[in-house]
């Protein structure tokens, strides 16, 4: 089984009523790949609140418009 997102892109980001809480979704089986990165990503957005990636398409307030 694996889940897929409404466009081609994951879901990475915070919980807003919850910041410390992070969120990764969507990979479509394809997550594996990426693992190390995500980690580091989920990793500095639940212990800094943000990240040095450009997270920008992943964030979940895309599907908000």
């Amino acid at each position: 089984m694996y889940t897929l997102s409404f466009d081609p892109h994951s879901v990475i980001d915070t919980k807003p009523q919850f910041p410390n809480v992070a969120i990764a979704a969507g990979f479509s089986g394809h997550g594996f790949k990426f693992v190390s990165v995500i980690g580091e990503i989920l990793a500095s957005l639940t212990i800094h609140g943000q990240t040095p990636h450009d997270i920008l398409m992943f964030r979940a307030g895309r599907y908000a418009n």
